[in-house]
């Protein structure tokens, strides 16, 4: 086990996302989203059916990325700066757009004056146009592009998390859990992927907050803000309590034992399996019981 002030700003980096996550799903607990999404969450899917979803989804989520990273080994390193701007502008605009909405219902309680909408129409428009520019141009600082992987990451993946149904949900988590580590450990093009010393100079730094010593993707941001968010949403309190402590037990163990220098680590895996195991005990617990 190694400890050392780069490992410690990467467990607190890394560990953000389930606070930011768990702050926004609270906020949205008196909108009438929630409401809605509490009666689809009454379906049942049988394991046939959640079997199938997961294999489509990380079949199709394995094929987006190895389609990404074979455009950019084909096309060069002028293709990269577009396909990160196509990408993240519309994530960032959408998690502009749906922290505005739920902002809306959240002051109006669905009451909401016409013209605000329309405003946060214009709004979220110039945030697409605006993002994809700045991203083109490379003319953000590198702490603006860290903020902006916070705000997208965490908004973004606290709504998938608040939306989706639980079966859905665990489908989400494994397909992502498969596709992280697969994609990490045999892709070719990953060995291609890691870290240009200086902060600011690769366009993939809109995709990942990054320091001198360390980064972290956004796909953990998105991954671990979901799973706090629909832990508090879905379940009892002391389901989310250990739901995020067993991430954050993941994370420390990432940070101090598994992760090594120069070397791409799969970081969302074992805190996101170790995440689940409160929800399957909780459900095994309410069948078994009738509770």
């Amino acid at each position: 086990m190694k400890i050392d002030r780069t490992r410690l700003s990467l467990i607190v980096v890394s560990a953000l996302p389930l606070f930011v996550g768990a702050l926004l799903a609270g906020m949205l607990l008196d909108s009438a989203l929630v409401g809605e999404v509490l009666t689809n969450n009454s379906r049942l899917f049988t394991i046939e059916e959640i079997l199938i979803q997961t294999a489509v989804s990380s079949g199709l989520g394995s094929l987006i990325v190895f389609s990404l990273f074979y455009i950019i080994e084909k096309r060069g390193p002028g293709a990269k700066r577009t396909i990160v701007a196509l990408v993240v502008s519309p994530i960032l605009t959408a998690s502009f757009f749906l922290l505005g909405q739920s902002l809306l219902l959240i002051l109006f309680k669905g009451s909401t004056p016409s013209l605000l909408p329309v405003i946060l129409s214009i709004a979220t428009m110039g945030v697409l146009l605006m993002s994809f520019i700045f991203i083109i141009m490379d003319s953000v600082p590198p702490i603006m592009k860290n903020l902006f992987v916070v705000f997208y990451g965490s908004v973004f993946g606290t709504f998938l998390g608040v939306i989706f149904i639980t079966a859905s949900m665990f489908v989400l988590v494994i397909s992502v859990v498969l596709e992280d580590y697969f994609l990490t450990k045999h892709a070719p093009a990953a060995q291609d992927a890691l870290l240009i010393a200086s902060p600011g100079e690769d366009p993939f730094d809109y995709a990942r907050i990054q320091s001198k010593g360390a980064a972290v993707g956004v796909g953990d941001y998105i991954a671990f803000s979901l799973i706090s968010a629909h832990s508090l949403i879905f379940f009892p309190i002391h389901v989310w309590v250990m739901s995020v402590s067993l991430a954050i037990l993941g994370i420390i163990i990432n940070a101090t034992i598994i992760a090594k220098e120069n070397e791409i680590l799969s970081g969302i895996p074992l805190p996101a399996i170790l995440a689940l195991f409160p929800w399957v005990i909780h459900l095994v617990a309410m069948v078994l019981f009738g509770a």
